[in-house]
């Protein structure tokens, strides 16, 4: 869960919310440095001298101050679980000038140590996204004598080739290279078609290919009907889509766990359809898009009795494939949203609330692409106000989503959608409740319920709702708050994981001093629990002035500090990604969690998207 709050209802938002948060936090924006004047030259009339203090690491940092670090640390050793985070810390920092030594390194955990970190290796090939990993990572996943070789002789575990699976799909992403995303493509249709293939691999193949969409072919000419077998997937975008239809609609050949992953992929690639494609392409990709949505809602229907994993699996494609125009498939999309939020299964109407605020922000094509919002906000209002009390959390947050992506996009918000909000705040029976809708304020950036939140994050008991309303306040940029949310910080034995979130929210406000305040309470704390939250704060805020005490906890040996250790190696590969978009955004966003793999996500801990 992140954070150190743990969650086992399916149901609960909050594991929607950790799958999802990256996209609305943007770890990558917050920049706690700070200038401050020194030096005296004033008095020699050259004026003031200002020095920068702290600041997200540069590449460059990276390269000199973190990856020293990191080698050392591999070099010193660890845990399982140590020597795992800090293998796919140099996956995520990459480059040309550490190629070499990134990949041998990586390349020797594959056949040493225990099988997931194995596994990790495996995955942090894609993850470095350097083209000369193409072809190993290839054989890898095929599972080929090639692999087999460079593995001592070992045959490669079915696991193995999931995650190496999983990396071809972030290489893809991360590629603009349209042969280097054909031949990835083809190695996916074949895993996916292979002879006896386990729905571990196969799911790892659909969801790769959901961040592999191929360009497209303005002469192509496909069939829509999603029963058609369809030959040469990867040669250009329709035909890929067109291709995966049929392993949506034939429920009587395909694995629901692996059908449930094609509904979502099939969300994502035409969601990058209408985001990509030229003018000329849109008569066509709109064909294809009514041909998706009509299997989707389709599989909705209860004379259908598909699975609960496929049907919440198509709800979501829906919010992922649907826009607010007026058009007949995004009115039909929209609509049959809404009725799935009243008459869904559990999951299926929460899952509904979400897509529906997605699709009803998301800006469609024409004269008015916004028409259907104000539907769609009405919609979502009606499930605060008189949904029931067990989804109205879950309403609440879709509104704060919806209103993210439309203050985005520079549209205007209703007020009173606002004002409901601080109200269902005010009113809130329940710690999780009050948490979904501190959240839905801070992503509308609602400063009106500043003064509010505040009064929550300091007389409240549930710790977890406390961080949530703290990080409320930093995502609507209430600097007020900041001194209120340092005095927080500063308490002695305060909660884990209201310091973790008081943290990130003063690191969200660009509060310079909170680094020095998390690097303090690093150093003298004695807690396992404290010293995880306080690692994690540090690695999400990204200060250079984190890395000397994040690599003295890792480096520190002592029997005692297995478990800090691993926490602050976890910490430094969160320092060392800085991309906009990190690989688990790619992965996560749009994913069915539920329909859950060994190595997509699993109980033990072990699949792909519990990777720190």
């Amino acid at each position: 869960m992140g954070e150190g709050e743990q969650v086992s209802d399916p149901t609960a938002w909050q594991l929607w919310w950790s799958n999802n948060k990256d996209r609305y936090l943007h770890f990558a924006n917050i920049d706690t440095g700070a200038s401050r004047t020194s030096g005296d030259s004033w008095y020699l009339g050259k004026g003031e001298k200002h020095n920068r203090i702290g600041g997200r690491l540069t590449p460059r940092m990276v390269q000199e101050d973190l990856v020293p670090q990191l080698q050392k640390g591999i070099e010193v050793g660890g845990s399982n679980e140590y020597v795992k985070a800090a293998v796919l810390a140099l996956g995520k920092i990459g480059g040309e000038a550490n190629f070499a030594t990134f990949d041998y390194l990586i390349r020797f955990f594959l056949s040493e140590g225990e099988p997931d970190l194995n596994n990790t290796a495996a995955f942090s090939l894609g993850v470095m996204a350097d083209d000369r990993n193409l072809e190993y990572l290839t054989e890898l996943a095929r599972g080929s004598e090639v692999a087999s070789k460079s593995l001592k002789g070992k045959k490669v575990p079915i696991e193995m080739r999931a995650f190496a699976t999983y990396g071809l799909g972030v290489m893809a992403a991360r590629s603009d290279d349209p042969e280097l995303r054909r031949n990835i493509v083809a190695t996916l249709v074949q895993l996916l078609e292979e002879e006896n293939s386990t729905n571990d691999l196969q799911v790892a193949a659909m969801v790769a290919m959901s961040l592999a969409p191929l360009p497209f072919d303005a002469e192509a000419e496909v069939c829509i009907c999603g029963t058609c077998k369809v030959e040469g997937a990867n040669e250009h975008y329709q035909a890929q889509v067109t291709y995966l239809m049929r392993y949506f609609t034939a429920d009587r050949e395909f694995d629901a766990t692996v059908r449930a992953h094609t509904a979502t992929t099939l969300g994502r690639l035409v969601a990058h359809g209408q985001a990509e494609a030229p003018e000329s392409m849109r008569s066509a990709l709109s064909e294809i898009k009514g041909g998706v949505a009509d299997i989707l809602i389709e599989s909705l229907q209860r004379y259908a009795r598909q699975p609960a994993i496929v049907q919440e699996s198509a709800v979501m494609a829906l919010g992922l494939a649907g826009d607010a125009d007026d058009d007949d498939v995004d009115r039909w999309i929209r609509h049959e949203l809404a009725k799935q939020a009243g008459h869904g299964d559990p999951l299926a109407k929460r899952f509904a609330l979400m897509a529906l605020a997605e699709a009803g922000s998301r800006k469609g094509q024409g004269e008015d692409p916004w028409s259907g919002t104000s539907k769609t906000r009405a919609e979502l209002m009606q499930r605060l106000s008189r949904g029931n009390k067990a989804e109205r959390a879950w309403a609440g947050l879709a509104l704060g989503v919806f209103g993210y992506h439309l203050d985005a996009m520079a549209q205007d918000l209703d007020s009173g959608v606002d004002r409901a909000l601080m109200h269902a705040a005010r009113k809130a029976r329940t710690a999780d409740d009050l948490g979904a809708l501190a959240l839905a304020l801070g992503l509308r950036r609602t400063i009106d319920a500043e003064s509010m939140l505040l009064k929550k994050v300091e007389n409240l008991k549930d710790p977890a709702a406390r961080g949530h309303a703290a990080l409320a306040l930093g995502l609507m940029e209430s600097r007020s708050s900041i001194e209120s949310l340092q005095e927080l910080l500063s308490t002695e034995d305060l909660n884990p994981t209201l310091q973790a979130r008081c943290g990130l929210a003063l690191g969200i406000l660009g509060d310079s001093n909170v680094v020095e305040t998390l690097v303090a309470k690093l150093k003298n704390s004695e807690s396992i629990d404290e010293q995880a939250a306080i690692a994690q704060a540090l690695g999400f805020l990204g200060d250079k002035r984190s890395i000397d005490a994040l690599a003295e906890l890792m480096l520190d040996t002592d029997a005692g500090y297995v478990k800090s250790r691993d926490n602050a190696v976890v910490a430094l590969s969160f320092l060392a990604d800085a991309r906009m978009t990190p690989w688990r955004s790619l992965l996560a966003h749009g994913c069915n969690y539920r329909a859950e793999t060994p190595t997509l996500t699993s109980r033990d801990g072990k699949g792909v998207l519990d990777l720190p």
